[in-house]
């Protein structure tokens, strides 16, 4: 592999451009994986990451890496109402095996076992100032002055994609996007409760997720015109002492919040011409329980999917692509309508009423069900998502 040329070009190294350059490495694909960041970099995040996610990273061999990072496995989520609360999965169907972990860790993992393949290099630090098509190839330009060029072109850097701009590839605004922060929190427990607790309260989400022995993740969600509260530092204490009490913790935050947003606001089609798109370049989803990460994962291998079968396999480049976005578009359809439902219900005003009713259903059984199997029967769910949606006026 020539130090400029390469079959393929991902930029942006978070979750999904990392995991499909590890993908494509193992299959010695010469890939370049480039991100103006410097890792390991903190990142506002929920901090929680699927057992569906977790499922697809393994396959590649990641198991161990992801137990070395000393995450915390969590097995429900709790909604917190102020008065009550209530367990989205208990007794016999603690079904939602996810692991809470540190983004920056998880980030900086994925980055060093993709640079660690011969086929593949990383430019980090590196921004990228330009891209055009020549031909058959695309042309990169660094903030460095080198370039480098590729037969195929993958963006991933992200929900406000510059890149995306640049090469005039459309995007769909939303209507209601969010906004927030994320604190991490040093200290320790009294009680591990297995559980994502999701305060609901003063227009704001909470999202509280263990992240080690030691650690806790607190993001504030919230819609934009209520989101110049958070600037409110009396309420972000009140709020932070609330969800630490809950979650039987102790100890103060390590260094400033991070802000985030807009978030669940865009999508942009997954292939446009020969470029693919994937994770919150692709398409932007309301951030909870963990279901951004589990996109961005499974969209990255799909990407790697397509990639693998046009460069080894010879597959016919739009043949492969067509099926590429029609695959991501089924894939993306339930984890979208599940988003939209959830963020419907945590939203509604009578939240408080419907919540628990819906909790005592095998509703969330079919749901799982819908977002974790691929074979599985998707149109239950998703025309009850559009139905649902209706009468909880979201």
């Amino acid at each position: 592999m020539q130090d400029s040329q390469f079959d393929v070009a991902i930029v942006g190294a978070s979750v999904s451009g990392a995991s499909l350059a590890i993908r494509l490495g193992r299959k010695g694909i010469s890939t370049a994986l480039i991100d103006r960041a410097k890792f390991p970099r903190r990142k506002a995040c929920g901090e929680g990451v699927s057992d569906i996610a977790l499922d697809s990273l393994n396959s590649i061999g990641l198991s161990d890496d992801i137990k070395k990072l000393q995450g915390l496995r969590f097995f429900s989520y709790r909604l917190d109402f102020g008065d009550r609360s209530v367990e989205l999965a208990s007794g016999k169907s603690r079904y939602l095996k996810g692991i809470g972990i540190q983004r920056y860790l998880l980030d900086k993992m994925l980055v060093d076992r993709a640079a660690a393949f011969p086929s593949i290099r990383a430019f980090l630090e590196v921004g990228v100032k330009g891209i055009k098509r020549d031909g058959n190839q695309f042309i990169l330009a660094f903030s460095t002055g080198q370039k480098i060029t590729a037969k195929y072109l993958v963006l991933a850097d992200g929900v406000n994609s510059g890149n995306s701009k640049r090469l005039g590839i459309s995007m769909i605004k939303g209507k209601r996007p969010l906004w927030g922060i994320s604190y991490t929190l040093e200290g320790s427990y009294s009680k591990f409760t297995k559980e994502v607790l999701i305060l609901l309260k003063n227009g704001f989400e909470v999202y509280c997720t263990p992240v080690s022995d030691t650690m806790l993740n607190v993001a504030f969600l919230t819609r934009k015109e209520t989101a110049r509260y958070l600037k409110d530092h009396a309420l972000q204490d009140d709020l932070l002492m609330e969800a630490k009490e809950k979650c039987f913790f102790q100890g103060e935050a390590v260094g400033p919040p991070l802000s985030v947003g807009p978030v669940g606001a865009t999508k942009r089609p997954y292939r446009s011409g020969s470029i693919l798109l994937i994770g919150d370049a692709a398409e932007s989803l309301d951030p909870i329980s963990g279901m951004g990460i589990t996109h961005g994962v499974l969209n990255a291998e799909l990407a790697a999917k397509t990639l693998i079968s046009i460069i080894k396999r010879n597959i016919p480049v739009d043949k492969a692509l067509d099926e590429y976005a029609n695959d991501c578009e089924r894939m993306s359809r339930p984890y979208r309508g599940f988003t939209r439902l959830t963020g419907g219900l945590l939203r509604s005003p009578h939240r408080n009423i419907l919540i628990p009713a819906l909790v005592k259903t095998d509703l969330p059984y079919l749901i799982r069900s819908a977002l974790k199997h691929p074979s599985y029967n998707r149109t239950f769910p998703v025309s009850f998502f559009t139905i649902f949606l209706r009468l909880v006026g979201k």
